[in-house]
């Protein structure tokens, strides 16, 4: 690829590039219907559908915390950078909207890496069907830094929040769970294999065998399939995108629900690629579920009548225990029988 320095066309250069991608963006005539002005101005200015209300994120993405760009491309961050605010969207039975960008770069990254970023992040909005209206960009005395802000739109009567879980509920979740970490571990194994190789220039990383996994964390799909359906057509208690582990997850929804919970181990969803990179690193596949990060599938609660009339609608989605009353805490069954208190785990950016 041409590397072309930022400096030899400047930022408002760099902005006109952007402006061209984003402005080729497919599908978005209805969205562009309701934008009074995007990224020609000051800011974005549009109105909501009529009988709507407004949701809000946002999420960053820091070099050397959140991504690694030894083994990341620009495209990837891109895609990746749109999604996990759509997941939040997802995670309140809303639709994506409008999203903002904002870059603070350092030398090192090119104009065409930050062409590449915005082709990522536009082919994710086309699938998800919402549209870039405006950002920054800034420079950078250390790593790259990215934060996307991003509005939805919901009917009130259908938003669903985390504090909305009531003892006797089924817990559940979307897909299958811990294989974005395991792609993760391979990508980083392959990275030290890199820097320990004698002969660099010849080195091929061993990848394919593990596209699955490696796809799961590079290119995470938000579960908007199964949010219209609760927004739509079933009823369920509360929901939270799985972003941070599910140990996290589920104590997030208990203590804001104010109940307990009982998860089975062995009733947690965890994909055959990501028990075979588990057994290759001699870890506990359950643990990557439990602790691993950046899944963006769905984890709710749902009444028994409901259960029953969302399992007539998709077969992705898994019972892993119970909502309890609070007194009886947070507890996990082991796959023999064992129990123990579930803790939260996974990501914490301030954990020493």
């Amino acid at each position: 690829m041409k590397q072309t320095d930022i400096s030899t066309i400047g930022e408002f250069g760099l902005i006109d590039r952007i402006s061209k991608i984003i402005d080729e963006q497919a599908g978005s005539q209805p969205l562009r219907q309701n934008l009074l002005i995007g990224i020609a101005d000051d800011a974005a200015v549009y109105k909501p559908a009529a009988g709507k209300v407004q949701l809000f994120t946002t999420d960053a993405f820091v070099e050397g915390i959140h991504f690694d760009l030894t083994y990341t491309s620009f495209k990837h961050l891109g895609w990746k950078a749109i999604v996990a605010n759509v997941s939040d969207i997802a995670a309140m039975c809303g639709v994506p909207r409008y999203a903002t960008i904002v870059l603070s770069l350092p030398k090192k990254i090119s104009v065409e890496m930050i062409e590449e970023f915005y082709h990522g992040a536009v082919f994710a909005c086309e699938k998800y069907s919402c549209l870039i209206v405006g950002g920054d960009t800034t420079s950078s005395l250390a790593n790259s830094m990215i934060s996307v802000a991003m509005t939805g739109e919901a009917d009130e009567s259908k938003i669903k929040f985390r504090k909305n879980a009531s003892p006797g509920e089924y817990i559940c979740v979307t897909g299958h769970l811990g294989a974005s970490l395991a792609g993760l571990k391979i990508l980083k194994r392959e990275k030290e294999r890199f820097a320990l190789s004698t002969e660099q220039q010849l080195f091929k990383p061993n990848l394919e065998p593990y596209t699955p996994a490696i796809e799961k964390h590079l290119m995470p799909k938000p579960r908007l399939d199964i949010s219209g359906i609760f927004a739509e057509r079933v009823n369920v208690g509360a929901i939270i995108d799985v972003s941070d582990g599910l140990a996290s997850e589920i104590n997030h929804i208990c203590n804001n629900s104010g109940t307990g919970a009982v998860i089975h181990e062995h009733n947690i969803p965890v994909d055959t690629i990501t028990q075979k990179i588990a057994s290759e690193f001699n870890e506990p596949p359950t643990d990557y579920a439990l602790y691993g990060g950046e899944e963006y599938e769905l984890l709710f609660t749902i009444k028994d009548d409901e259960y029953a009339r969302l399992e007539k609608l998709t077969n992705d989605v898994t019972i892993i225990g119970r909502v309890t009353e609070k007194e009886k805490g947070i507890v996990l069954i082991r796959e023999n029988g064992e129990q123990e208190p579930l803790k939260a785990g996974g990501w914490n950016h301030f954990k020493s």
